[in-house]
């Protein structure tokens, strides 16, 4: 028979023994050295008081030994009276330990009278599991203690007292059943005993997991009502009852019962199996009953077998009336914890073999999801709700059950009855193969980047609507609608996981459950644990609840009032427990496959889809050919989100209104806005390219447009795409230049029917004090949140994953409409036409101010043999070559002449060179034209000794200065 457990005890020290008094002996010395002194002292001063005194000696050292004597007596009784109360405070302190030991071991293993008739011990109640039999107290006896002492036990007192520490009596002996245990004795005194055995399993282990097969004999009417006898052959555990104490037919089960030779257990694997026996002689046992003990009528019982177990004990004698009222209690507690005293579940249940069901009459949403032990279970959200929860841990089969449910209500019910909004926290792997069917208006995957507030926005949205059409109707309900509202089930999977992402639907969720049973809006909240994560609100309104297993009793307890979601066995995903309208019900749900979502899509062909209340995302391409002709005066952007309003509608932007700034980052589709404006517009367009010499150009014409009266009453739009960089590309005086023709464009353009579209990454510094002027702006995808919310957006419309073109317009999110039309070209000066090749007329004069004045002089000369090429470096102003008055009006000497045939004549020099001449250059200046070649602007200046601003030229191309000032550009001669 095992020892029981050892239990926790504060150890005790046995008490000291008193040492043994020393033993003294006669002082010798003490006496003969006074005698010794005193002879000396008399033979010096010849006293007879020395001799007297050394007389003395003698007779103190007997007094001493006779006060030794007496003190080390003393001593010894004091020890003794030491160790007495040492001793009992000991045994007081092991009386102690021992009651408390004795409590616990109770506690641990209750008697059965106990378990029958006190309320304590029952939630307690089937806490064993299914992995092996709780141990049985079979009586109660003298045991060793656990009680630990320390010290040496080197006196017989010493061993007296560690026996009585380390033995305990009237303390429960406990047995494993499963060694098999066999009573022997008068056949009603040894029922009596096995009744307690029995009173104890059940109480140990829940239906379901044990199964009780007994005899078929009226001496065992006591088990009838008992939970734990119905389907032995699906429990882990067995507990087999063997009675042969009458005839042999006894002990064998009934057809259809377990017997000692079936084999028992779940799935083809064998079940652990335990035997009680009674029988009226040892021989009489069956064999495996390794336990045999002796039942007197009086309660004793004398343990037989093993050998080396404890002999007698006090065991209990419990009467049929008792254990027959203790089952029935059991039962009870099974109904009230939703066990089913039927038959068994299966582990499997297909959707195609649910029964088909009528549909609904439109005032609830029946929905077959699974099997009970006594028929099909039928869940009603709108009878029972009008909301659910739905709870289970990771492998539960919690998704698969919400699918089922979606499922089977679509199977009853039409599209125009009830919709369904499907949303999946764990990334849309469990309502993909609902999004077939046409009661499907949204599977929801995503929440990020916004998506979480624009959902608030729009089921807020759909509550406003459904209460306005309500009003309508004058209904006070969905119920008075006459269906002209659908119902709109929204079923969340992983709902505490969204909520502790985005806790602003908390109070959405709440308001939901408060008014959507009159507004036909359910909730259906999937989550591995409601407890702590869902908010009163919540909880309070959803009546519907289901549980598959969960992981702990409390989990359980919270949301059922019981604990029987985590008593469901673990190797079987579906098993549920449902509490509704009161009761308690454990059920199987069904398995749905791809064959039963196409059926019922098949079955509902005919009908169309419904609105979607929970608008989708906006797409990330939009053809602009997708809208509608834009009114008069205006141009499409694109497509807007307005959540609040449930619609997703073209945003307009009218230029004669306001100037409009775009800002984005590289790549976020701000030359798309200009292409996707330019397309549509009617009117003339100047867009501005992003070469200097184009734009400057283009903003030359537009300028013209500000200060002259336009012909075209449609108005003029003008584009600078990328205007931050554009300015860059400028030297500083014609930066601020440009700057200044926006700025005027900006204030005085409106006047002159002149509208600025500006796109840029950031505005640049010289447009920053009439930013104001934009009156509107279309904000792309910025470099970080910190930008995008300066620029003025809301910061949960950030995304830094957003496709190129989208962006937020009056605080909504937008995509901007994709043309397939170029933008125009600005007339007449365009990026891609190049300036005319500069032309010498015969007997002109040219002047050529060039950075490199020999490599042009030798290029001349080889295009043009007909010119007259003079290098001003080479040759001074000595030249002398045709007559000076030919060429000025006063000549003098020294000057440079054109030829006498008439060619044409060009002077090149570079800027230094023209400066040291700038006399000649002054009478030179007046019939001749001037070319700049790759010069500064201040060297332009001092060239025409004026603060003029010439257009600027690239690479390549040369200005050109008639003698009234007026620039041109052109290209040097190839």
């Amino acid at each position: 028979m095992p020892v029981p457990d050892p239990l926790e005890a504060e150890p005790l020290a046995l008490p000291r023994q008193p040492p043994p008094p020393p033993k003294s002996g006669f002082p010798l010395l003490a006496v003969l050295v006074p005698l010794v002194g005193a002879a000396i002292l008399f033979a010096v001063v010849r006293s007879p008081y020395m001799l007297a005194f050394a007389a003395l000696s003698p007779v103190i050292a007997v007094a001493g030994v006779v006060d030794g004597r007496i003190s080390a007596r003393r001593r010894r009784r004091a020890d003794e009276r030491t160790f007495a109360a040492e001793a009992a405070r000991y045994r007081e302190d092991v009386a102690v330990a021992h009651e408390r030991e004795r409590r616990m071991r109770d506690q641990q293993h209750p008697a059965a009278s106990s378990l029958v008739s006190d309320a304590e011990h029952r939630p307690r109640r089937w806490a064993h599991g299914d992995d092996d039999f709780a141990a049985v107290r079979i009586g109660t006896g003298r045991t060793t203690s656990a009680l630990t002492v320390s010290g040496s036990a080197a006196s017989e007192r010493d061993r007296e007292l560690l026996v009585a520490a380390r033995t305990i009596a009237d303390v429960p002996i406990v047995a494993d059943p499963s060694d098999g245990i066999g009573l022997i004795g008068l056949p009603p005194v040894a029922r009596a005993a096995l009744r307690g055995l029995v009173v104890q399993l059940a109480h140990s282990h829940p239906p379901g997991a044990m199964a009780i097969v007994a005899p078929p004999d009226e001496a065992y009417d006591w088990l009838d009502d008992y939970p734990h006898g119905a389907s032995p052959q699906h429990e882990p555990l067995v507990l087999r009852i063997l009675d042969d104490t009458g005839d042999g037919a006894r002990g064998e089960a009934p057809a259809g019962q377990v017997t000692a030779a079936t084999p028992v257990g779940r799935g083809g694997a064998s079940a652990r199996s335990a035997t009680l026996a009674v029988a009226e002689r040892v021989d009489e046992l069956p064999a495996g009953c390794r336990l045999v003990a002796e039942v007197s009528a009086d309660g004793r019982l004398t343990v037989l077998a093993p050998a080396h177990a404890v002999g007698e004990l006090r065991t209990e004698l419990v009467t049929a009336q008792t254990a027959a009222a203790f089952g029935r209690e059991l039962a009870a507690s099974a109904r009230t914890r939703g066990v089913d005293l039927g038959r068994p579940l299966p582990s499997t249940v297909r959707f195609a073999e649910l029964p088909a069901v009528e549909p609904a009459n439109g005032t609830g949403l029946m929905a077959v999801v699974g099997r009970t032990a006594s028929g099909t279970l039928q869940l009603d959200l709108v009878a029972s709700g009008p909301h659910a929860i739905v709870t289970g841990t990771t492998g539960s089969g919690k998704s698969e059950l919400l699918i089922t449910w979606v499922l089977a209500m679509a199977a009853i019910a039409a599209p125009d009855a009830v919709n369904f909004l499907l949303v999946d926290f764990k990334g849309g792997t469990a309502f993909r193969r609902l999004a077939a069917l046409p009661h499907t208006v949204g599977v929801v995957t995503d929440l990020a980047h916004g998506e979480a507030a624009r959902a608030l926005k729009s089921l807020r949205a759909e509550l406003r609507r459904r209460e306005a059409k309500l009003a309508d109707l004058a209904a006070s309900d969905i119920a008075e609608a006459s269906g002209a509202l659908p119902r709109l089930v929204i079923v969340v999977d992983e709902a505490a996981a969204m909520l502790a992402a985005f806790p602003e639907l908390s109070e959405l969720f709440s308001d939901i459950a408060a008014r959507g049973r009159a507004l036909g809006v359910h909730l259906i909240l999937g989550t591995q644990r409601a407890t702590g994560v869902l908010s009163d609100a919540l909880l309070a309104n959803c009546a519907l609840r289901v549980s598959l297993r969960v992981a702990s009793d409390s989990d359980s307890t919270a949301l059922l009032g019981t604990d029987a979601a985590a008593r469901l066995p673990h190797g079987v995903p579906g098993r549920l427990v449902v509490a509704r309208d009161g009761d308690l019900l454990i059920a199987q749900a069904a398995t749905v496959e791809s064959a039963d979502v196409e059926a019922v899509v098949r079955a509902h062909s005919s009908a169309s889809r419904q609105r979607a209340p929970w608008l989708p995302a906006l797409p990330d391409v939009i053809p602009l050919r997708a809208f509608g002709a834009p009114p008069a005066g205006a141009v499409v952007i694109g497509a807007g989100d307005d959540p609040d309003r449930q619609v997703q509608e073209g945003v307009v932007y009218r230029p004669a209104r306001a100037h409009l700034l775009v800002l984005g980052v590289r790549g976020s589709g701000k030359s798309t806005v200009l292409a996707t404006i330019s397309s549509q517009w009617t009117g003339s367009v100047i867009a501005v390219p992003a070469g200097i010499e184009g734009a400057w150009d283009a903003m030359t014409r537009a300028e013209s447009l500000l200060h002259s009266r336009q012909d075209d009453d449609r108005g003029c739009l003008v584009l600078i795409d990328d205007v931050d960089a554009l300015l860059d590309r400028f030297d500083d005086e014609h930066r601020d230049a440009m700057a200044e023709r926006i700025r005027s464009l900006l204030v005085d353009g409106p006047r002159a029917g002149i509208a600025v579209e500006c796109t840029a990454a950031m505005l640049p510094t010289g447009l920053r004090s009439v930013a104001g002027r934009f009156g509107e702006r279309l904000l792309l995808r910025q470099a970080d949140k910190q930008e995008h919310v300066l620029s003025g957006a809301p910061a949960d419309l950030y995304d830094p994953s957003a496709p190129p073109g989208r962006g937020v317009w009056h605080e909504r999110a937008v995509q901007v409409a994709m043309t397939d039309v170029p933008a125009p070209e600005s007339e007449p000066s365009s990026a891609s036409r190049r300036p005319p090749v500069l032309t010498f007329p015969p007997a002109s004069l040219t002047l050529v101010v060039t950075r490199s004045p020999g490599a042009l002089v030798r290029r001349l000369r080889v295009v043009f043999a007909e010119l007259d090429v003079v290098d001003l470096g080479e040759v001074g102003t000595g030249l002398g070559r045709t007559s000076p008055e030919s060429l000025v009006p006063a000549p003098e000497p020294g000057s440079v002449s054109v030829t006498e045939d008439g060619r044409a004549v060009v002077v090149v020099g570079d800027a230094d060179v023209w400066q040291a001449n700038w006399t000649l250059l002054g009478r030179l200046r007046q019939r001749s034209t001037l070319v700049f070649d790759g010069c500064t602007l201040a060297q332009v200046r001092a060239i025409l000794h004026a603060r003029v601003l010439p257009p600027p030229a690239q690479a390549g191309h040369v200005i050109v200065c008639d003698s009234s000032m007026e620039f041109t550009r052109a290209t040097l001669p190839a």
